[in-house]
């Protein structure tokens, strides 16, 4: 399905696989929602993505690539915000990918591409110190963690239709959500609803489980063209980037998207994914080169 061949682009490659280019922004934030002082991470464009803040809002956590040859692989960077300077978080012969905060604060959870190519989650504590942290299941995509020590996940599938979302809890019994998804899995502050996207019509639609009740809910909203990441403003406003712009959609309001924040003047071909601190006054976003 080219759909997901497109949502899918910036996943988990190869270590041969030639990586695309991207800048990373970080900007300040208004209450009326205007953003300044927009800083560039990186000097040159790279493969620098998947952004996530610290959860003092300190510092900016995002995979780099290394290297630019057959041999190329990624690290977990870290940037010091106050300091605009950077290191390696992690200095490893694999692969790391999806820089998530672990819920007891003790360091990351990553998706690592193993010498085999396997891909399953791990950690990486505050020295740069990497463990494997879940053996099962493999072929790990993305993940986020929910308010239980549970999780949403991304699961590879053999063929890019039978991709799926599955849902690990903290017993570590695996359900499987959907299947034939988008990359998006992100968690309704303040519940145990989980978000995700669903293909169908040749477009992505927002879905949903309630961990409490056990129910999925696939609803009639589609994202915007070429919109696949998503981010919770509020506990009733969920945030998606589409092409130069960021659209909002209120849970208890209508089945359509609105206009949130134009980012067209900062990157003028195509926004990805995109981060908010804990206070909400930083913005995070990956900008293609």
């Amino acid at each position: 399905m080219r759909l997901l061949s497109l949502a899918l682009a910036a996943m988990v490659f190869p270590l041969a696989a030639a990586l695309p280019q991207y800048n990373l922004y970080l900007t300040d934030l208004s209450k009326n929602l205007s953003i300044s002082n927009t800083t560039k991470i990186n000097e040159i464009p790279t493969y620098i993505n998947q952004p996530a803040f610290s959860m003092d809002g300190k510092s900016l956590f995002f995979t780099l690539e290394q290297g630019k040859d057959a041999a190329v692989q990624t690290d977990i960077g870290l940037y010091f915000i106050a300091d605009k300077k950077q290191q390696l978080l992690t200095k490893t012969s694999l692969s790391e990918y999806s820089p998530t905060l672990l819920p007891d604060g003790s360091g990351l959870s990553l998706v690592v591409v193993e010498a085999d190519q396997t891909q399953r989650l791990w950690a990486v504590d505050w020295q740069g110190n990497t463990s494997l942290l879940k053996a099962e299941p493999k072929g790990v995509g993305y993940h986020a963690w929910g308010p239980h020590q549970d999780l949403l996940l991304f699961i590879l599938g053999d063929q890019e239709d039978n991709h799926t979302v599955r849902y690990l809890n903290q017993d570590g019994k695996l359900t499987i959500l959907a299947t034939g998804v988008g990359r998006a899995l992100s968690w309704q502050p303040g519940t145990q609803k989980g978000y995700y996207t669903q293909a169908k019509h040749d477009r992505l639609y927002l879905s949903s489980y309630d961990v409490k009740t056990r129910t999925k809910i696939q609803t009639e909203l589609a994202l915007p063209a070429g919109g696949q990441d998503l981010v919770w403003w509020s506990e009733d406003s969920l945030l998606v980037s589409a092409g130069t712009k960021i659209y909002q959609w209120q849970v208890q309001g209508k089945q359509e998207w609105n206009l949130w924040l134009d980012l067209s003047k900062e990157c003028g071909t195509e926004v990805s994914r995109f981060a908010l601190n804990k206070d909400r006054n930083l913005l995070a976003f990956v900008c293609k080169a």
